[in-house]
């Protein structure tokens, strides 16, 4: 089974995109296997996108928010 946020999330995009091995290597073990186990899936789902933890760096914050508008538009827009 796969995260379900590994449409919108854009770890791999922003912070992976000169590593297109280890990216596609890493993806593969957590977001369609050991999701569970991500920082951000856990965020999101603990939180629901919303009361993002003050102690996260803010590249984490945004990233959440970022991940929240995409699933947004992607229900909205029925996808």
């Amino acid at each position: 089974m796969k995260c379900e946020l590994v449409e919108c999330c854009q770890f791999f995009k922003d912070n992976m995109k000169n590593l297109p091995k280890s990216a596609e290597y890493i993806q593969n073990k957590l977001c369609y296997g050991d999701y569970e186990s991500c920082n951000r899936y856990r965020i999101y789902k603990e939180n629901g996108g919303d009361d993002v933890p003050f102690n996260l760096y803010p590249d984490d914050v945004e990233a959440v928010k970022k991940v929240k508008r995409c699933l947004f538009r992607k229900n909205n827009s029925g996808e």
